[in-house]
């Protein structure tokens, strides 16, 4: 039974987790039922490392040095290196926004995360268990910062954040919509595929305050963007330089999870750095041995091609887009065979409105909303800024952040449209509510240095 006090920690639940669930007409699905739920092989960081680690085929370089910059609301920060020593840039260059953190922590609720985190002996998982890219990370940046209270302790507790969530029970907040269309659904004739996606948490100001784009290049792998804070080490949303583009809505499984195996948030870090194309990431993901209840969007722009996982820890269910070339996810499984695995929600819950909203903007079949198509940037980031609840027919107030009912009322903390193809980005951050920010047009290959033959259009979206 839990002591009552961590209840408080709810916050550091919207500060590691993001959920997500998909649907997809036309689409081909599978699921999986071999995997054993009561393995007790507990996995070593270096086994988990070498045993998904791809080596890439292209020897990528980039032309940057580890330096920040701001532009707007949004510092960019650029690591190069091993992981370890991309930690100690990301701490000497960051030193000042991780003190702020720490401040930020220690006078909030988050105080409590490494007693919690102890207590109930997730930390000495995370060591053992966590990637050694995760691990060496974070070891760097403590020792590069410098900051007290910003310890290895802190950060690998939220790297480790989706295996908290789902084990302490403390409850789910229903957050992130993503969406996926190529070939027919876009307006392009060459049917170049669109991700959008909104992370949602809650009012973390920090987390508003800081928004930050890492650029890393880890040693002999391949460059990668994701989006997120100031010590964020695992990966929450990214693209990297061969196409692929990847996100994770945390789920919650009613039985069907492990305390051994591999941090499926972290795993993301894998997929960026280590693999171009999607049918090896597919293989991995479906080979993993898993702990948690995830929801996890994959997309391959070269190939044209991405699929929606809905995974526990020993179950997984996909949808790959079909030839309706769309699918779209928010917080609960719909996958058939995975529907047993997650928990019931009440009507009005979150998750089952944006996913009922979702379908009315995204499915063919909705004849007088649907955006099936039609779709190209501006329209995907239509799409994030709904504030349209279809359980009361009520468009909610342009100053509503976080209040249950719609896709862009969530309490959005970021919010992107990916073109992996193209290697483009749009995002929109800062004071909420952040989806009727403007989303500002970002080039991975500007990002690495390279030349952009075909830079993003349109430039920005208001």
């Amino acid at each position: 039974m839990l002591n009552h006090r961590f209840l408080l920690l709810l916050p550091v639940i919207a500060l590691i987790a993001c959920s997500d669930q998909s649907t997809s007409p036309d689409s081909g699905s599978d699921v999986d039922d071999t995997k054993d739920s009561d393995a007790t092989d507990v996995t070593d960081a270096t086994d988990a490392t070498d045993a998904n680690d791809v080596t890439p085929q292209k020897v990528w370089e980039t032309n940057y040095e580890p330096h920040k910059e701001k532009r707007g609301n949004v510092t960019i920060l650029w690591l190069k290196g091993t992981p370890y020593e991309m930690g100690l840039q990301h701490g000497e260059l960051m030193a000042e926004e991780l003190a702020k953190g720490v401040e930020y922590i220690q006078g909030s609720e988050l105080g409590l995360l490494e007693v919690f985190s102890r207590e109930f002996g997730f930390l000495d998982d995370a060591k053992v268990q966590s990637y050694d890219m995760i691990l060496d990370e974070c070891e760097g940046m403590a020792e590069g910062a410098k900051v007290e209270g910003w310890t290895l302790d802190l950060c690998l507790a939220l790297a480790y954040g989706e295996v908290f969530l789902d084990h302490l029970e403390l409850g789910i907040l229903d957050q992130c919509s993503q969406f996926l269309a190529a070939g027919p659904a876009v307006a392009s004739e060459d049917g170049e595929l669109i991700h959008g996606r909104n992370l949602d948490w809650d009012d973390i100001s920090y987390l508003l305050e800081y928004p930050t784009i890492i650029v890393r290049h880890p040693t002999g792998k391949i460059p990668y963007v994701t989006v997120g804070f100031p010590g964020n080490v695992a990966t929450y949303n990214g693209i990297n330089a061969a196409g692929i583009s990847v996100a994770s809505n945390e789920n919650q499984s009613n039985g069907d999870i492990d305390r051994v195996g591999t941090p499926s948030i972290q795993t993301q870090n894998v997929i960026l750095a280590e693999y171009d194309n999607i049918d090896d990431i597919m293989a991995m993901i479906e080979g993993l041995d898993r702990m948690s209840a995830e929801n996890l969007v994959i997309a391959d722009g070269n190939a044209g091609r991405g699929v929606i996982y809905q995974l526990t820890a020993s179950h997984f269910g996909k949808n790959e887009l079909g030839d309706a070339g769309i699918g779209w996810i928010t917080n609960h499984y719909t996958h058939p065979d995975m529907v047993k695995w997650g928990i019931e929600y009440k009507e009005n819950a979150s998750t089952l409105i944006r996913h009922q909203r979702l379908t009315q903007l995204l499915d063919p079949e909705e004849k007088e909303t649907t955006l099936y198509g039609k779709i190209d940037v501006p329209k995907a980031v239509s799409v994030l800024r709904d504030r349209y609840n279809p359980q009361t027919g009520e468009t909610q107030p342009e100053d509503a952040f976080d209040d249950d009912s719609s896709i862009a009322t969530n309490g959005v903390i970021y919010s992107i449209v990916f073109k992996p193809k193209s290697g483009h980005f749009w995002l929109a951050a800062g004071n909420p509510p952040v989806p009727l920010n403007t989303y500002h047009s970002y080039s991975i290959a500007q990002l690495f240095g390279w030349d952009e033959p075909n830079p993003p259009t349109p430039d920005k979206v208001d």
